[in-house]
């Protein structure tokens, strides 16, 4: 928080009655909002009856005015009394002017209370602006309020986001627009419907069910981005149908000719379609990925280019062709694992009015604690749109718990830090799995030095109403690190890769890697994260000191999430130990009954974390919990399974 102030009484008739803050009941007043603004100062509250409040608006203002206007609304009544205070939307004009000095300025605001005490101004230059500022007094006003009372705060606040556009992409985001908008997140996207007809025209709508993208998005300030999915994957859209010629000479399954002409036409009418839906201005294309070493087309023309670099010229192309049709359209491109090595490259080709996000597969979905951005990023974010695609999960698939406060404040910093103008985080496969983490990445997003982790989890906890705040927070500072620790070693999903394979195989040949290994900087799996044995055992610790908080906390949500957490760091030490005491794959007669207390340990450690597993989300998502988390069931079995035969083959059986 960058200020907040006590003043002295703002003197008001009756039947108002007003009442100072001191610095605590501020603060606590102050958790209620979300994210914590840049600068707010909270000086006092003025109390009216329901209905007595008057609001007054811009006249002929946009629907994100109306949304504004309706937020307030909600939480002052509609003006049925004399009116006795007002809220005023001020749009524009010599007030705001400052503002524009600020980041993202159409996105600022301030709000201030007038001297007399009964008007609160909110000032904008843009309409989100304004809706942004109704939101957050909104939540100060909903804080306080009851049936009979109307509670107003005497403040003032000057507020801009850190990161122009924050948001998600995939899952359910279209059903969670309204929760993401209150959030002040205002980006969101999904894979568009694609298809081109027998004569070679290209067709692209949203895809069915996603309609509220364009039809509600825009009306809460929020940017939807529809994108075209990664090039080599158009096969069975009418691509080669209608264009054989299209199909690559060589390289993977999918690639495309990019050295004939036709592409770039189909490529501009998607553009078109999907620049024309309402509220888009922006369309992203995603680069090819998953080539899986085959590379892309091998004719002679294609072969004397960069293949990356050459699809990306000829999307900017597309793009080129389909503004003659469409002027304001704005274009994205997303990277790949596939263009890693010509990012640089293709960073240098882009006009510096196009956008690109970065994104790998195994770089940006994950959990590790180093930093993210590489520095051609970085340096491209100095001078263009630049934005990140990073998981906020556990792991992308299949649903695990992760209330991870430190690690998203230490990625949203990150990118603040860099100078990012764009995050769409990934929240799969359902945003309900992870509403802690995409808040913390509103919060931070928005004002990366606001809150510490440990004040946004108290904040957390109550903006939701939970009973006791202080101890969920001291619950969720102490697990999360465990959990962090046990998610960058993308445990146990990790083991389902070929590298670095089932932990028993590798116990069995000798070859567990050391405490902190990344194998080729991407395979973390089974214990990268964690840096040594002091680690290990300190996570063990810690965890059993979140599980004695999580049964006071008496929440069967955060006591399941806690005892997979145990689950999964106890098994890793006794993974460790087992490796200890089987260093060629071999464990000596004399060492058997130590090896047995520890596969025994692993055995029950993974089991207690798959029944928890399932019973989290079914608190969290009684329909579609089980149906989540059934891989992730059935991996733990085929662990226990795989280390029991690995037990008996090493001369421990009976277990």
């Amino acid at each position: 928080m960058r200020a907040m102030g006590i003043a002295l009484l703002i003197a008001a008739a009756a039947p108002v009655t007003a009442a100072d803050l001191g610095v605590a009941e501020a603060q606590q007043w102050l958790r209620h909002v979300i994210p914590l603004p840049q600068e707010i100062a909270l000086e006092g509250a003025l109390e009216v009856p329901p209905g007595a409040v008057r609001i007054v608006a811009p006249l002929g203002g946009s629907s994100v005015v109306a949304s504004a206007v309706a937020e307030l609304r909600r939480v002052v009544g509609r003006s049925e009394r004399p009116r006795q205070a007002t809220v005023r939307l001020m749009l524009g004009g010599a007030r705001a002017e400052n503002l524009r000095e600020l980041p993202s300025s159409e996105q600022a605001y301030r709000i201030e209370t007038h001297a007399s005490g009964r008007e609160i101004r909110i000032i904008a230059l843009e309409p989100p602006g304004l809706y942004y500022g109704a939101l957050t007094l909104a939540q100060l006003i909903r804080a306080r309020s009851t049936e009979s009372v109307v509670t107003l705060p005497i403040l003032s606040v000057t507020d801009w986001p850190d990161i122009a556009d924050r948001g998600l992409w995939g899952s359910d985001n279209f059903l969670e627009v309204e929760w993401m908008a209150r959030r002040k997140l205002n980006l969101i996207q999904q894979i568009s419907w694609l298809h081109v007809t027998a004569d070679g025209h290209g067709e692209a709508r949203l895809k069915d069910g996603r309609e509220a993208m364009v039809e509600l998005a825009p009306d809460l300030a929020m940017r939807p981005v529809p994108a075209v999915l990664h090039l080599e994957q158009l096969s069975g859209k009418g691509l080669f149908e209608a264009y054989p010629q299209l199909r690559a000479q060589g390289g993977a399954e999918g690639a495309i000719c990019y050295s004939r002409p036709e592409f770039v036409g189909v490529l501009a009418d998607w553009l078109v379609e999907l620049g024309s839906l309402r509220g888009v201005e922006t369309v992203e294309v995603w680069l090819a990925e998953n080539l899986h070493g085959e590379g892309g087309c091998q004719c002679p023309e294609c072969a004397k280019h960069d293949r990356s670099v050459l699809e990306a010229r000829t999307v900017v192309a597309a793009w080129q062709q389909a503004r003659k049709r469409l002027p304001g359209l704005r274009l994205r491109v997303m990277t790949s694992e596939e263009t890693d090595g010509s990012n640089r490259a293709i960073i240098e080709a882009l006009p510096p009015e196009v956008g690109i996000d970065y994104y790998h597969s195994l770089l940006t979905y994950t959990c590790m604690r180093r930093a993210m951005i590489p520095p051609e990023f970085a340096e491209a974010a100095n001078d263009r749109w630049v934005g990140v695609v990073p998981n906020f999960v556990a792991l992308v698939r299949p649903a695990h718990p992760f209330t991870g406060a430190q690690f998203m404040h230490q990625r949203l910093t990150e990118f603040t830090r860099k100078g990012l103008s764009g995050v769409m985080g990934y929240a799969t496969p359902r945003v309900k799995y992870a509403r802690f983490n995409v808040e913390a990445a509103a919060e931070w997003a928005w004002n990366a030095d606001g809150r510490a982790s440990r004040e946004f989890a108290l904040s957390y906890a109550v903006r939701h109403g939970l009973p006791e705040p202080e101890l969920f927070a001291d619950w969720a500072m102490t697990l999360g690190e465990v959990a962090w620790d046990v998610y960058a070693s993308d445990w146990p999903s990790g083991l389902q890769r070929r590298n670095p394979g089932p932990a028993a195989d590798m116990l069995a040949e000798g070859t567990l890697p050391p405490l902190g290994e990344i194998k080729w900087g991407v395979y973390p799996a089974p214990w990268g994260g964690i840096s040594d044995a002091e680690r290990l055992a300190a996570d063990v610790e810690a965890a059993g000191e979140a599980m004695e908080l999580a049964q006071q906390l008496g929440s069967p949500e955060h006591l399941y999430e806690t005892q997979v957490i145990q689950g999964y760091i106890e098994a890793l030490a006794a993974l460790h130990a087992l490796k200890t005491l089987a260093p060629g794959g071999q464990i000596a007669p004399q060492d058997r009954d130590m090896a047995r207390a520890s596969f025994q340990r692993y055995l029950s450690s993974l089991q207690q974390a798959e029944i928890a597993l399932r019973r989290w989300a079914l608190t969290v998502d009684p329909d579609e919990g089980a149906l989540f988390t059934d891989p992730g069931v059935t991996l733990l079995r085929e662990m226990r399974q795989r280390m029991r035969d690995t037990a008996a083959t090493m001369g421990v059986s009976e277990l």
